[in-house]
Parts: C-alpha cells; structure tokens; sequence
C-alpha cells in the first residue's frame, strides 16, 4: 500500500514537472528605475511638467499619472517623491474633475474608489481661478486641486511587464 501511494506522488510530481515545463510562466517585474507594489510600477519624474505634459511623458513611457487606490499606494508614492526630491513637493497625480467640476476621473480609467484630499480640498481656488488638476501637497502629503497649468514633477505608473519563461 505504501508503495502503491509513493507511486501515486511520484506521477503526480512528474505531471506537475511537465506542465510547467510545457505552459508559460508568468515573470512579472519593472523597467529599471522603476518601483513594484503588487501589479504596477512607479517612477517619480521630478522635471516640472504642467498636468498635460506630465500625462503625455507617463503615455510616452508606457503608462498614465498615477493613480492611487489605497493608503498603501498613497504611502509609496509620498516615499518615491521624498526618495526624488529629498523632501515632499507639490506632485502631479492623475486625478482630475477637467471634465465635469467635482467629477474626479483618474486619467487612466480606472475608478476611483479611494480618495485623500485635505480638509478644505478640494476647493476650485475661489473666484475666477480654475483648479481641475489634483496634486501631493507638500505642506501635509495630502491631496489638493490646484491649476492645470502649473508645473509640478510628478508620478507614472503602468502595469507591472509579462515576461513568458519557458
């Protein structure tokens, strides 16, 4: 009998042996320069851009302005702009209410489900002042709406690279 189970293991170990040799194995990772939390990758760009530019160069480089869905990712982003900078400065995120004012959109889609505005932001800047585009604020590594046009370094992310490996 203990015989007939040791054979049952071994088959099962060579099956297992061949079905991974035979399938693609996902080998997940980042560009160099570039940080993984879970499935995305993150680099800190600290040459001033205004929003707009600033999403192009995340586009150019395979991505969008990041956007942020937890406190875990907050954090990660506030350490990449300390580790960038030497200290927090003001950050473009990807959030932005361009559209339609108070309808926040991530430039990349996704929802927006987690949000870390400061205690009087959002706030549009007051009369005659257009502030749609959503930055880190350094006074306190929260968020803050201030002018599209303003330039500020910022942060990319995309999707963690697929390597198949035989």
């Amino acid at each position: 009998m203990a015989r007939l189970h040791l054979l049952f293991v071994l088959c099962g170990i060579v099956a297992l042996t061949q079905a991974k040799s035979n399938n693609y194995v996902a080998d997940n990772h980042c560009p160099k320069g570039w940080t993984q939390l879970d499935k995305y990758c993150y680099i800190y760009q600290p040459d001033p851009r205004t929003f707009r530019d600033a999403e192009s160069v995340c586009n150019i480089l395979g991505g969008n302005l990041v956007s942020i869905n937890s406190r875990k990712e907050h954090a990660l982003v506030v350490e990449l702009i300390r580790e960038g900078a030497g200290e927090v400065v003001d950050t473009w995120i990807g959030l932005h209410d361009a559209i339609q004012e108070d309808d926040f959109v991530w430039t990349d889609g996704e929802i927006v489900n987690f949000r870390n505005f400061g205690a009087t932001q959002p706030d549009n800047g007051g009369v005659g002042v257009e502030e749609d585009c959503v930055e880190i604020e350094a006074v306190d590594e929260l968020w803050d709406d201030d002018e599209c046009t303003d330039e500020n370094p910022f942060v990319c992310i995309r999707p963690v690279d697929k390597k198949d490996c035989h």
